[in-house]
């Protein structure tokens, strides 16, 4: 990846080198990255055939009349009121919108408006803010992610990286005069699902046939998860009715994948969704049932956007390549995931006393790789293959219990990510 500025603003090399050199410091590798002039008034972000083009308005001299991919507007002093009187782009981007209590950062997402507010006392350094910005993108990170770990980031001490809950932002879920909606938020009001005790989750499979649920049961594994992808299968709802009472028969917490209406008229104990499969559900009655919630993460904003509606676990993913399914998100890896996990273990779950939300890894996680995983400070491991693929799946299950019996912290080096 190749960040380039324009040499009007080169002074700004200082700022990305110390961002550069912070992330490095907590496990980031950073060396990919190399820092050069562009060619234009904006800074671009180069990676093999791919350019990203970026402007501000913070005074280096007139952005290109060429069409850029991020347009950055700290100095627009608009209101909520005149953002929505505004004829704003897909590409705009505004930082530090005024309104009544809060300030919000807004931009769009596939047509959809996404906003973040946070406590108008925080740290309002627009370079700052940009040069962390700019520098999150060079390392791969989401414009979502940018943004929301950015405005976190300007609350600590320079040499610190982000991990305490009370200096990130709030992702808005529901605001009409802003045209944010998510979809869910409606139903999402005061919801609270049942807690899980995050030392009694254990070795997760995530298995694809009521036959599978049995098996691993047997094996003495007490969270498991039936993810059936094909809606047409012909005994779909027979499948997850036998899943949930194998679970009764077990005293085990058996997930239903996606199905809550069928997981509701016969009483699982939980249901798993995607992030794409929230707004289809309907919180409300999952509550109302009883029903545990897992809820799919793949960053900080949708982290942060997720534990608004006080889901019973996390998962974090996914951490490594996987086949087992289309993936919308890039592999997280090691160090993000251990960051994560900082950040959650600072949320409150159950009460403010009761901190960290249980979390369970998923994505290509194997016995290769699962000590690493479980290092990062997750409560469970969450297996496909590394199970079903098996020609032993107890051995498995029996080593996958050993590298979860050790409780040591990873330490963030940059070989980790």
């Amino acid at each position: 990846m190749q960040l380039l500025v324009p040499h009007q603003q080169i002074e700004l090399t200082e700022k990305l080198q110390q961002c550069l050199s912070v992330a490095q410091q907590h496990g980031f590798a950073t060396d990919s990255v190399m820092l050069g002039v562009s060619p234009t008034s904006c800074f671009q972000l180069q990676s093999d055939n791919t350019t990203t083009t970026i402007t501000h308005d913070l005074g280096f001299g007139s952005d290109s009349d060429d069409y850029v991919d991020l347009q950055f507007h700290y100095n627009a002093q608009l209101t909520v009121d005149d953002y929505r009187a505004s004829n704003t782009r897909s590409n705009q981007i505004f930082v530090g919108i005024e309104d009544s209590e809060c300030d919000i950062d807004l931009w769009q997402h596939q047509g959809e408006t996404r906003a973040l507010r946070y406590d108008s006392s925080f740290n309002r350094d627009a370079l700052e803010h940009f040069s962390w910005v700019v520098t999150l993108l060079a390392l791969d990170f989401p414009i979502e992610d940018a943004l929301t770990f950015s405005r976190a980031q300007l609350n600590v001490s320079r040499e610190t990286w982000a991990h305490d809950y009370q200096v990130f932002p709030t992702p808005i879920l529901d605001d009409a005069r802003l045209n944010v909606r998510v979809g869910w938020a409606a139903n999402a009001e005061q919801t609270q699902f049942p807690s899980m005790d995050k030392h009694q989750i254990g070795l997760y499979p995530v298995v694809d046939s009521v036959d599978w649920i049995e098996a691993v049961l047997k094996l003495g594994v007490k969270t498991t998860q039936l993810r059936i992808k094909d809606t047409r299968t012909p005994d779909l709802e027979a499948q997850v009715r036998r899943a949930i009472e194998l679970g009764r028969e077990y005293d085990a917490q058996v997930f239903i994948n996606d199905y809550w209406q069928l997981a509701i008229k016969h009483g699982a104990y939980g249901v798993h969704l995607g992030q794409e499969d929230i707004e289809e559900s309907n919180l409300s009655q999952l509550a109302q049932a009883g029903i545990c919630l897992g809820l799919s993460t793949h960053g900080y904003y949708e982290l942060l956007r997720i534990v608004q509606i006080n889901p019973s676990y996390i998962a974090l993913g996914h951490i490594f390549p996987t086949t087992t399914k289309q993936m919308p998100s890039k592999p997280q890896g090691l160090i993000r995931l251990a960051h994560y996990q900082s950040l959650i273990d600072s949320i409150p779950y159950t009460s403010e006393s009761d901190l960290g939300y249980p979390t369970v890894a998923i994505g290509g996680i194997d016995l290769t790789n699962a000590k690493q995983v479980w290092q990062c400070g997750v409560s469970s491991l969450a297996v496909v293959r590394a199970i079903t693929l098996a020609d032993d799946p107890l051995a498995v299950k029996v080593q996958f219990d050993a590298v979860m019996s050790d409780r040591s912290r990873v330490v963030l080096e940059s070989n980790y990510a």
